[in-house]
């Protein structure tokens, strides 16, 4: 399996989205860049022990990655295995093997703070996932 990773500059994409739509960010390629195969995209958030929902882009020119919001625990190590879990959760409710594993990041992560103590209560992460599988 090969593992692709990009990321999405989410400060610049904020800025740039219309005031009147809902955020809803994604990584936009052209087919050609991304391997010429059917990819088939996470089109909505996902919770580990559900079912992903995929959509499939076989004959479009590009491949559109949308990405999700997430909040993960402060701790490090917790937010890490939250992403491996939610990961590898998406990839086995595919029924074939997998040959490329797409990861697009949202940067920066985003720190949210207590207001009253300061202290860091979460991190607010971006992410979206595709996957091509054998035919």
């Amino acid at each position: 399996m090969q593992l692709i990773v990009d990321q999405l500059d989410m400060r610049k994409t904020r800025a740039n989205w219309p005031e009147d739509m809902p955020f809803a960010p994604a990584l936009v390629k052209p087919r050609a860049q991304m391997c010429n195969a059917g990819w088939h995209v996470l089109s909505e958030i996902f919770t580990p022990g559900e079912v992903p929902q995929w959509n499939l882009t076989v004959s479009d020119d590009f491949v559109r990655v949308p990405l999700f919001r997430y909040t993960l625990s402060p701790s490090a190590d917790l937010a890490m295995a939250f992403m491996l879990q939610l990961g590898l959760s998406c990839a086995g409710h595919l029924p074939k093997n997998i040959t490329h594993f797409y990861v697009v990041t949202g940067t920066p992560v985003e720190l949210m703070y207590d207001s009253e103590t300061e202290l860091n209560t979460g991190l607010v992460y971006w992410v979206g996932f595709a996957v091509i599988t054998k035919t």
